[in-house]
């Protein structure tokens, strides 16, 4: 199956008459010849009475919505290019309750009570799944695909995926397909976050949270002239409605923020040009950050009567000393040089332009080397500690991490090796042990 393809039912052997009966638009419940009990989903034996005396009956299809919720976010990436979209449960007229999808309608007009009515979603050769739509004809509408560009996806239904991104490029490359480079790919408007974007980065750092030869993620501007400068001003004029200014903070920009953070990869930075605004903001969400000396920096909310909202006011004397980042985000400049950031304590190095590139691969590929289940859990110790729990709490969380670590099958293995006599190994065994005890 595709990494970002929906998941389809695994079909038992229990289970086989009721989704080949999906393809025919039959909606099968299970009856107890024993106990007359209405089953639903299939199973072996009646739940009442523990009866393997099991048929099939068609339902009739009609239920009303017992309970519902409206997804909006924070959902997997293979499901974003259906949102927003209703789960609910729903009962049936057979009296018997099911978790199903309401679909064709307005998510805002679905209420406890609606009457309802099954329809049958194909999803592969074998079997369709069964969701729900307003029994009423008025409720009903299909859903638009959107335009290309806007809200998550053009596709509803597949979601996102590298080859459909447009303002990010998604390549994992080096040693051992140990790091994944994600590229901010808009350069003519200076790498600007627009609502496609942040979808994309959202998919991207959830999307390579699943590969495991990945250890470390480079998050880079295309071009030389920004890594980002921040929010795109075309978002700018509907964020006036303050609805719209919530949902871009709350939803898109903190999706975002939890998607860099929470993606188990060590997120290396790589800062060239300007970084400002909501730019900075996703360098602060990285775990290291390495600039070019001709790379410039601040933070420019204020001088539009806001603070930055996407992490910066919060994380900022997170990273550095307070009277250092209170004097960015009060500034509102945008010129403070790499030099002058890493001197206040924000960034892990500084490059000479000359040497930049090489430099910052050198980097790279050294921390690439390790282990990725080393460096993630190297990462979620430290962050833990970083939090600001008392130090023995810390001192736990690292014995339980390493304790985890020594059992990971692969250090196993090689423990193996080492609780072996030494005049049992092997030349190349021994030879192994060497090269593993310089590194």
């Amino acid at each position: 199956m595709a990494q970002n393809q929906k998941p389809i039912p695994v079909i038992q052997p229990w289970t086989r008459e009721f989704w080949k009966a999906t393809k025919k638009s039959d909606l099968l419940i299970q009856q107890c010849q024993d106990c007359n009990s209405n089953i639903f989903f299939p199973k072996k034996v009646c739940p009442e009475c523990w009866s393997a005396n099991l048929d099939w009956r068609v339902a009739s299809g009609k239920a009303k919505v017992y309970t519902f919720t409206v997804m909006r976010d924070m959902v997997e990436p293979k499901f974003m290019g259906d949102l927003p979209y209703v789960i609910a449960m729903v009962e049936l007229d057979e009296g018997i309750r099911m978790t199903t999808r309401i679909v064709n309608c307005n998510p805002d007009d679905v209420e406890i009570g609606m009457n309802v009515e099954v329809v049958f979603e194909e999803v592969s050769p074998e079997c369709s799944l069964p969701m729900f739509q307003p029994a009423e004809e008025k409720l009903r509408r299909v859903v638009p695909e959107l335009k290309s560009g806007e809200g998550v996806a053009a596709e509803s239904g597949i979601g996102l995926s590298p080859d459909s991104y447009q303002t990010i490029i998604y390549e994992i490359g080096g040693n051992n397909a140990a790091v994944c480079t994600i590229t901010l790919n808009r350069p003519q408007k200076y790498n600007a976050i627009n609502r496609r974007m942040a979808a994309e980065l959202i998919d991207a750092f959830h999307r390579v949270r699943d590969e495991s030869s990945v250890g470390v993620v480079v998050l880079a501007g295309a071009g030389q002239n920004a890594f980002c400068t921040g929010g795109d001003l075309e978002i700018f004029p509907s964020l006036a409605e303050h609805q719209n200014s919530l949902n871009w903070l709350s939803h898109e920009g903190l999706d975002v923020q939890r998607a860099i953070t929470s993606c188990e990869k060590v997120v290396i930075g790589k800062i060239n040009g300007h970084c400002l605004a909501g730019g900075l903001e996703l360098a602060l969400a990285c775990d290291l950050l390495y600039a070019k000396e001709s790379a410039r920096m601040g933070t420019t909310e204020i001088n539009m009567g806001i603070l930055p909202g996407w992490g910066g006011t919060a994380r900022l004397p997170r990273s550095m000393p307070i009277f250092r980042a209170r004097e960015i985000i009060f500034s509102g400049r945008k010129d403070y040089t790499a030099k002058e950031m890493y001197d206040m304590g924000l960034l892990t190095r500084v490059f000479k332009d000359d040497e930049f590139e090489a430099q910052f691969e050198k980097t790279v590929n050294n921390i690439a080397s390790k282990k990725p289940v080393a460096l993630r859990m190297g990462k979620e110790i430290m962050a833990r500690s970083a939090d600001g729990c008392d130090l023995e709490t810390a001192l736990a969380v690292e014995r339980n991490g390493i304790q985890w670590l020594t059992y990971e099958p692969g250090i196993q293995a090689m423990m193996d090796q080492f609780r072996a006599s030494p005049d049992k190994l092997t030349e190349s065994q021994k030879e192994r042990n060497i090269r593993s005890d310089r590194q």
